[in-house]
């Protein structure tokens, strides 16, 4: 076979490889109803939030018979809607949580054991003042402490040994990461809201659900933001409680698109990042006081993370008061957000959107329930495609369920 004509049949193979691959017979269900085809007709969607004050009308074709939007801001894209839930299927996933068991909330640090302690020497001159060792301890450990907490630290362990409130790097050498941890440790058991989250939570799964009221708000969530129903039934719900002083310091709910960096799965929890395209948050109660969802970066002309951390922006145990942008908790109200923009090429996961940072207030008098749904995608839209082609035959061939390694 002549050179020309290797190349010219390597290019055929070539092009027969990706048609085969981006082939595929793909039906899900959204508002137009069941559609079928290649994957190109499905892609994410966005609520048109237009401006601040925009109201629109969803008819849901359910027992709450439409939902109430309002756009709340646009740098974020933060939606309300008042009344998404109805005051029994409030109470029905508080009860659901409780009969489940709730356990302390955690957070994750996805960085390898060796990148977690890194010293933040704001000015460069190689000591950490008091305040920036405040934020080593916050970048490292996840602990928001105080001054005050510093100063005792230094006092009790004999770190600052000049008494200058100045950690040299001689000084650094007569203790470790590990034995900076264990003091640390030890002032958040005796003060559990200097954690950068304090609440109790359970995980529901849609894909494993055969509850009705669950089924009849993952229908309402599909019909709402207008997304395919078997892409919601891939997402996580997890039902969280706050008590006295609970919170959530600020945070994002995915992570930047990183192709190389697996996305999380219930399996895989660790050197992974989050992939949430967008996030739902009910309210399951009235709060008498605090308990708001905060954006500490809204309409912020740039967004920088070193900034903001020396401006104490994520603290928002402290600094709630501050933020631009609060939403206070009602029975049944839903605050929607796109935590990515969406690809043009793909229709699919985009870039982060960074003005999503947000947390939750402290809670001053009473209780706070909460749930989060959050849809989930990854950068991989075939293989995303893929599960929800088995749930949309699960639904029709009652083919059998997936296994927890494809989710």
């Amino acid at each position: 076979m002549r050179t020309r004509d290797r190349c010219l049949f390597t290019l055929h193979i070539a092009a027969v490889l990706i048609f085969s691959a981006y082939s595929l017979d793909i039906c899900v269900t959204d508002n137009s109803g069941v559609r079928c085809g290649d994957g190109n007709h499905v892609r994410l969607t966005r609520i048109q939030g237009n401006e601040v004050g925009h109201v629109q009308k969803i008819d849901t074709n359910d027992t709450l018979g439409s939902v109430t939007l309002t756009t709340l801001n646009t740098k974020p894209l933060v939606i309300e809607a008042e009344s998404f839930l109805s005051p029994e299927e409030c109470d029905y996933f508080v009860q659901m949580a409780k009969d489940e068991g709730l356990k302390e909330s955690e957070t994750v640090l996805n960085q390898p054991e060796n990148q977690r302690f890194v010293l933040r020497d704001h000015d460069g001159n190689k000591k950490l003042s008091v305040r920036e060792m405040r934020h080593t301890i916050q970048g490292s450990f996840d602990v928001f402490l105080e001054d005050e907490d510093i100063l005792k630290l230094y006092k009790e362990t004999g770190w600052d040994k000049n008494g200058d409130e100045l950690i040299t790097n001689d000084e650094l050498k007569s203790f470790t990461p590990m034995m900076l941890q264990a003091e640390i440790q030890k002032i958040v058991k005796a003060n559990p809201e200097k954690h950068s989250r304090m609440s109790k939570q359970v995980w529901l799964y849609p894909d494993r659900s055969k509850d009705k009221v669950f089924a009849e708000v993952q229908k309402r969530v599909a019909k709402v933001v207008g997304l395919p129903l078997e892409l919601i039934k891939l997402s996580d719900f997890q039902v969280v409680s706050y008590g006295i002083k609970g919170h959530y310091n600020a945070h994002w709910d995915s992570a930047r698109v990183e192709p190389k960096v697996p996305c999380c799965t219930r399996e895989r929890t660790k050197q992974c990042r989050i992939c949430r395209y967008m996030t739902i948050l009910f309210y399951l109660n009235d709060v008498e006081e605090g308990g708001e969802t905060a954006f500490p970066v809204a309409n912020n002309s740039t967004l920088d993370y070193q900034t903001m951390m020396e401006k104490d922006l994520v603290d928002l145990y402290r600094k709630c008061e501050e933020s631009p942008l609060k939403v206070s908790p009602a029975k049944g109200k839903a605050v929607i957000w796109y935590n990515h923009f969406v690809d043009d090429a793909n229709g699919w996961l985009g870039p982060l959107d960074e003005f999503t940072f947000h947390g939750g207030c402290p809670v001053k008098n009473g209780v706070k329930w909460i749930a989060n749904f959050w849809v989930k995608t990854t950068d991989h839209k075939i293989k995303d495609l893929k599960k929800m082609q088995k749930f949309y035959k699960a639904s029709t061939e009652k083919q059998p369920k997936m296994s927890k390694e494809e989710l």
